[in-house]
């Protein structure tokens, strides 16, 4: 086993150059991919957007609860993908790609049998969900359980797809995951163009078409990201299907992953009855005399405004998370640190710069997905609070990766645990219904949540007991 080093105290650059490449080189496909795949949701808002009323903000209105659901449930699992990285990871930095391979196929078989039976629980659940979600909108209730109940049918692909990208980011080769996410909105974009529409001689199914094309994508993502693993530099070199499954290993990759399952279970739960809350807004909002449910499609816009910060932060999480494993595989703790330092300040400084943009433009990027002045109206306060927050934001999933990376999964779920059943919920109930608030109250709340979910981590982070763990 390596000997652990030190680095000399020396006077550093703000940013070194060489860890700037080497965060870029990982966070930049990373990125792509991210963003691509977020334009799977990012279409069905914007096509939702060119039904007939009540379709159109019913249909984007449900958008919210229905991924919130489907993460709930795939999230959970796919969380299989933060101990699949870290192990691969901290493997190949110690210069073992045999044992680094042998991660992978415990990982799909131990995420991909567990999903199964969940997503088919979920399945039959859907109804039920929305039922309470929605109980004063029976057309958004029906909406969401037809396009959830397709997008359940691709949780087990979703799950599959996380493993197999997670022992590519642990090896380096972000970029795989980037062909993956083309190739599937490629699909997801003619499916949706034909299924919502009833476009190039398919049916016109609506709100459901799109959970459809989700769906199929999900699974055409899965077949290509699979097909890689069988080229021959993986074959030869770490071998990742040769050998029996390991209850050892899988033992260890629960321990690491449940932890970040349960804290995504944690997040989307928080989420939903954040919704609730939203939804009692449109609740009140229609029976004093509104037309449509403002408030939900003005929230399921900003969340996808967010996502485009949310999951950009995700690859510089990705890229510092498999750094940070490196690192530490090769008994480099401190340098891991200054790598893990050095991605906050980059995240810190894009994505201040398009929060900017949101507070500047507030009303040109809601238009993109509705053209309702109430909508608008609605949305903007909300998505310029949130715009100021990129650099917390950045700062806070960044730091949550690089803990992921080093195996320190069970502080972030208790954080998440405490922060949103302790304040997220409450919080955005008494900004939002008690002091009179509204929407801008709930997002206030959400403001906070951010603020104090990234002074945990920062605190975390620098204690350095990350250190000193074993995966």
């Amino acid at each position: 086993m390596p000997t652990v080093t030190s680095e000399p105290a020396v006077a550093a650059p703000f940013l070194a150059r060489e860890d700037v490449r080497r965060i870029l080189m990982l966070a930049v496909p990373a990125m792509l991919a991210f963003l691509t795949q977020t334009a799977v949701n990012i279409v069905d808002t914007v096509f939702f957007g060119y039904l007939p009323e009540p379709d159109r903000s019913d249909g984007q209105s449900v958008l919210s609860n229905s991924l919130i659901l489907l993460w709930a449930v795939g999230g959970f699992f796919s969380a299989i993908s933060v101990g699949t990285q870290a192990m691969v990871a901290r493997r190949t930095g110690a210069g073992h790609p045999l044992e680094a391979g042998a991660v992978l196929k415990n990982a799909v078989v131990l995420a991909s049998v567990a999903s199964l039976f969940a997503s088919i629980a979920g399945y039959f659940f859907i109804s039920s969900a929305f039922a309470l979600l929605m109980p004063d909108n029976p057309n958004s209730a029906a909406l969401g359980t037809a396009y959830t109940q397709w997008r359940f049918l691709g949780v087990v692909s979703m799950v599959a797809t996380a493993a197999y990208k997670a022992y590519f980011d642990g090896t380096g080769r972000t970029y795989i995951h980037f062909v993956a996410a083309v190739v599937m909105n490629v699909v997801n974009l003619v499916l949706c163009w034909g299924l919502i529409f009833g476009n190039f001689g398919m049916p016109r199914m609506g709100v459901e078409g799109a959970g459809v094309a989700g769906m199929a994508s999900s699974w055409v993502g899965f077949l290509v990201v699979a097909a890689f693993s069988f080229s021959k530099s993986d074959r030869v070199e770490r071998a990742p299907y040769s050998g029996k499954l390991s209850g050892s290993t899988m033992r260890e990759l629960a321990r690491i992953s449940v932890p970040s399952g349960i804290a995504t279970a944690v997040i989307m739960s928080g989420f939903l009855l954040f919704r609730r809350i939203v939804e009692g807004l449109d609740s009140a909002y229609l029976a004093h005399g509104g037309t449509e449910s403002i408030y939900g499609a003005a929230t399921t816009i900003i969340i996808q405004v967010l996502s485009i910060t949310f999951f950009s932060c995700m690859a510089f999480g990705v890229a510092t998370a498999t750094l940070v494993s490196q690192e530490m595989g090769a008994a480099r703790p401190d340098r891991a640190e200054r790598i893990a330092w050095a991605s906050v300040k980059l995240g810190a400084m894009a994505f201040g710069t398009l929060g900017l943009l949101e507070i500047a433009f507030p009303a040109q990027v809601i238009q993109v997905f509705n053209h309702s002045p109430g909508v608008i109206a609605a949305a903007i306060p909300s998505l310029r609070l949130m715009g100021a927050c990129g650099p917390i934001i950045a700062t806070g999933m960044i730091l949550t990766q690089a803990l992921f990376g080093a195996g320190n999964t069970r502080f972030v779920m208790v954080v998440e645990l405490v922060l949103h059943l302790g304040w997220l919920v409450p919080g955005a109930y008494f900004f939002g219904v008690v002091l009179g608030l509204g929407l801008i109250g709930v997002w206030i709340s959400a403001a906070v949540y951010v603020a104090l979910l990234t002074t945990a981590m920062v605190f975390k982070f620098r204690q350095g007991t990350w250190k000193s763990l074993k995966i």
